[in-house]
């Protein structure tokens, strides 16, 4: 059995399943040097801090600051991938922001309406993975019940177990996705077969967050880190909010992604970052 098949028979084995478990054909890699068709990184909302130094304990006491707040579709031939789905659209309703307990959210174009401008339907998503389940990366997971949905099997136990509250998740933003196809992980995983996607297992801020190393044709290799870290430094600082689940897988996370860094000659691209994300291009601008 060629490669192209054997893939083309794990894709469809995935497929025909309500929940699976990683499939170790999928696990394969075909080439070391393959990667993505380009990718777009959409404004997903923004949060307005007026103190900053619960993410950065010791420090930045009394600053205020704005986080970014990205989501990042993959393309990989036919397939699509929502990486991250920001605050919910709803928020565009209510132009004065949504007070939350350290924040104000704010939500000025929806990532529905920006989908639309590349042609796309949220029902031609085929595969989704978010790096932790907290409402400002899951605001708008209920668009993607069709894809087939990629966790780290902590995450989905403290997401769709008996008390996620516990966890500052709120179940309304993601339950529709309880019966996607669900593939739940157990560390790092290669999701096209071809190492041009790896999810990567960063715990710590979330019993199952995860980051995403993509491989793109020009841009070279980059990493998501999702909230690893909130900005570039406590990254470098190695700052552990006082709100993590584990300070210490916090802080192995950090080293495992900087390793990554260094291996891969990557780019860091820290979603919350709001000076990072300005110099970034933002749909509908692709990066190749």
């Amino acid at each position: 059995m060629n490669n192209a098949i054997a893939l083309r028979t794990c894709s469809i084995a995935i497929a025909v399943v309500a929940a699976a478990i990683v499939s170790a054909c999928a696990q394969q890699p075909t080439s070391k040097t393959a990667t993505v068709d380009r990718v777009y990184v959409f404004a997903c909302g923004e949060a307005r801090i007026p103190d900053v130094s619960p993410w950065s304990p010791g420090v930045n006491i009394g600053k205020s600051t704005t986080f970014s707040d990205n989501c990042y579709l993959i393309v990989h031939g036919g397939d699509l991938m929502m990486w991250d789905s920001g605050y919910s659209d709803a928020l565009i309703n209510s132009p004065e922001g949504v007070v939350g307990p350290r924040s104000t959210a704010f939500v000025k174009k929806t990532l529905a309406s920006q989908l639309d401008e590349l042609g796309i339907k949220p029902t031609q998503i085929t595969r989704v993975a978010f790096s932790h389940t907290h409402a400002d990366h899951v605001g708008n997971a209920n668009l993607f019940t069709g894809a087939i949905l990629y966790i780290q099997q902590p995450e989905f136990d403290a997401a769709f177990g008996a008390d996620p509250g516990k966890f500052g998740f709120a179940p309304a933003t993601y339950e529709q996705l309880r019966t996607n196809t669900i593939v739940k992980l157990n560390g790092d995983y290669d999701v096209f077969g071809d190492s041009s996607v790896t999810i990567l297992s960063t715990p710590g801020h979330t019993p199952g967050h995860q980051s995403l190393l993509v491989r793109l044709p020009k841009t070279g290799a980059v990493v998501l880190s999702g909230d690893v870290a909130h900005f570039k430094d406590n990254f470098d600082n190695r700052r552990v909010p006082a709100f993590n689940y584990n300070k210490d897988q916090s802080l192995q996370s950090i080293d495992k992604l900087s390793k990554v860094v260094a291996t891969e000659h990557a780019q860091l691209w820290i979603n919350h970052d709001a000076a990072q994300s300005a110099g970034i291009p933002h749909a509908p601008l692709a990066i190749e």
